[in-house]
């Protein structure tokens, strides 16, 4: 017999940091509570394309995290993974959502740190509020535009500067390879080298990831993101959240070809880091 999972509550300082922290935590709290009661149930999977899983676990979340964002009273567009956009006429704000990221790993079970639930505010263009939910671990990330990043009630801190050789890299490939770009693939050879970090690795996909750089329970030091135009891999629902927390934070979502600062609607390789410095290094190396 399967057993559920008690819901998941958000902290109290989330709730109360803003208006629009709070509906950003409800609604992805909504999602990961949907998540929880599927843990270990059969459930159909739909394949996108190669290594792209969808299932009704996602579908079931993204109905949740829909509902609280629709009664709120922001006259926001809403950009969810799964569904098309609801369009407002004339709106500033815009919500996006992920409602399950990091799919697969959830579906094959590869470890609760994995899956997580997205959600975020944009205003013109720039980020207001997010929450990023973990729905197997109960971790509750939020922030809010000049307000500060937090995790579980406490202030996100960045770690100390690490130098390249000393960094662990993860690279976020595709799991269709035609899609690979070749600045990507040219990267993680060049990290392997002698020029390149002390650790490379390849974790499951999930945008999530970013939290790990900031919130003290690993070592990573960066992550590079490839993206294709022609199959977009990070897409905003992907990006909106994390990159809102993570430079709430004082980190930072560079693009790999210029090394500018990028937006959730960039679609090109990328870097994500919380030190600029150690990005500028990965940079390097294919410039």
């Amino acid at each position: 017999m399967t057993k559920f999972l008690e819901p998941l509550v958000p902290p109290p300082h989330g709730l109360g940091l803003s208006n629009q922290v709070q509906t950003a935590l409800r609604a992805a709290t909504a999602g990961a509570n949907v998540i929880r009661q599927w843990v270990g149930r059969p459930t159909g999977i739909i394949e996108k394309g190669v290594g792209d899983l969808v299932s009704e676990v996602d579908k079931q979340a993204e109905k949740a995290v829909l509902e609280v964002l629709g009664s709120d009273p922001i006259r926001a567009t809403i950009f969810s993974e799964e569904s098309d956009p609801s369009i407002q006429q004339g709106a500033s704000h815009c919500w996006y959502v992920d409602p399950l990221d990091g799919t697969s790993a959830f579906l094959f079970r590869v470890g609760n740190p994995f899956p997580s639930v997205l959600v975020a505010l944009y205003q013109e263009d720039q980020p207001l509020a997010s929450a990023i939910v973990f729905p197997l671990t109960g971790e509750f990330f939020y922030s809010h535009a000049g307000l500060g990043a937090y995790k579980d009630q406490q202030p996100l801190v960045l770690p100390p500067p690490t130098r390249l050789q000393d960094a662990w890299i993860d690279m976020n490939h595709y799991g269709n390879a035609r899609y690979e770009t070749g600045m990507f693939a040219y990267l993680r050879n060049k990290l392997r080298t002698s020029e390149g970090a002390k650790l490379v690795t390849s974790f499951p996909p999930h945008s999530g990831v970013a939290m790990r750089l900031v919130d003290g329970t690993t070592g990573l030091s960066a992550v590079v993101h490839d993206n294709n135009s022609e199959n977009i891999k990070q897409a905003p629902w992907d990006i909106a959240a994390p990159l809102a927390i993570l430079q709430e934070a004082g980190g930072c979502f560079l693009s790999l070809r210029t090394g500018e600062p990028i937006g959730p609607r960039d679609c090109e390789p990328m870097v994500v880091c919380a030190d600029r410095s150690l990005a500028k290094e990965i940079i390097d190396l294919v410039c």
